[in-house]
C-alpha cells in the first residue's frame, strides 16, 4: 500500500481527503484506491463546509424532511439538515424540522429503523447521505429499507461516489472517481490483480482499513 495521496474536491477546494493506492477487498467489490474520509467525518469545521456544498443541489427544489446518515456521516448530515432549513429565501424548507436518524442492521443484516423513529421516515421525503459508493449496492438497500417504512427517496448525497445514479436518482458527491488517477472498481472474481496473484493490502469499510 502507497503513500496516501491529498485530493481536493472539484466543487470545494477547502474539501480534502486522502487516498491510498493498492489493492483493497470491500464488502461488494474490490477496489485500487481507498479513501479516507476520517476528517471530513469528524472534523466539525470541514463536515459543515461539506454540508454546505451537498446542500446546494437540493437548497431551492427539493422538500426534504428526514436526512438519513450511513457510514458514520452523522455530523455532516446535522449541518446538512441546518443549512436546508435555514431561513432564506431560495429554500423550499425554510424553518422546517427536518430530521436526522440513521438505521442500524438486524441479526439477519437487514436494514431496520426502530419503532420509536418509524414515524420521523412514514410518508417523508427522504435525503439519503452516505461517505462512499463504489457499486451502489448499499444504496439499493438503503432505498428499498426507507421505502418499506414508507418513505420517498428524494435525493442521494455521498462524499465519494463512482456512480452517476441509482434506480434513476442522481447522486450528488463531492469527489468522483474521475478526480481520482485511474480508479478502477472490479467484482471479486473479475478482479485482475487477483488473476495475477496479487494479495490484497487491506479489508475496508466506511470505518477504516485493516491491513493483510
Amino acid at each position: 500500500m502507497d503513500q496516501p495521496i491529498e485530493l481536493r474536491s472539484s466543487v470545494n477546494g477547502n474539501l480534502v481527503i486522502r487516498a491510498y493506492h493498492g489493492h483493497f477487498a470491500t464488502n461488494h467489490s474490490h477496489i485500487n484506491y481507498y479513501m479516507d474520509m476520517s476528517r471530513m467525518k469528524h472534523d466539525h469545521k470541514m463536515a459543515k463546509e461539506a454540508a454546505i456544498t451537498l446542500a446546494k443541489p437540493y437548497i431551492d427544489t427539493t422538500s426534504v424532511d428526514a436526512v438519513v446518515t450511513m457510514e458514520g456521516c452523522e455530523v455532516i448530515g446535522a449541518f446538512l439538515a441546518r443549512k436546508l432549513a435555514k431561513e432564506d429565501i431560495r429554500s423550499v424548507n425554510q424553518g422546517k424540522n427536518i430530521y436526522v436518524i440513521s438505521p442500524e442492521y438486524n441479526t439477519n443484516n437487514q436494514l431496520i429503523f426502530r419503532d420509536n423513529v418509524q414515524d420521523m421516515i412514514r410518508e417523508k421525503n427522504v435525503l439519503l447521505l452516505l461517505a462512499s459508493v463504489t457499486t451502489g449496492k448499499t444504496i439499493k438497500r438503503a432505498m428499498e429499507c426507507i421505502q418499506y417504512y414508507g418513505g420517498t427517496v428524494a435525493g442521494i448525497s455521498a462524499i465519494f461516489s463512482a456512480v452517476d445514479q441509482v434506480n434513476g436518482v442522481p447522486v450528488s458527491a463531492l469527489f468522483h472517481s474521475e478526480d481520482i488517477p485511474h480508479y478502477i472498481t472490479y467484482s471479486g472474481r473479475d478482479c485482475p490483480k487477483c488473476k495475477k496473484g496479487i494479495k490484497l493490502d487491506a479489508l475496508v469499510n466506511w470505518n477504516g482499513f485493516t491491513k493483510l
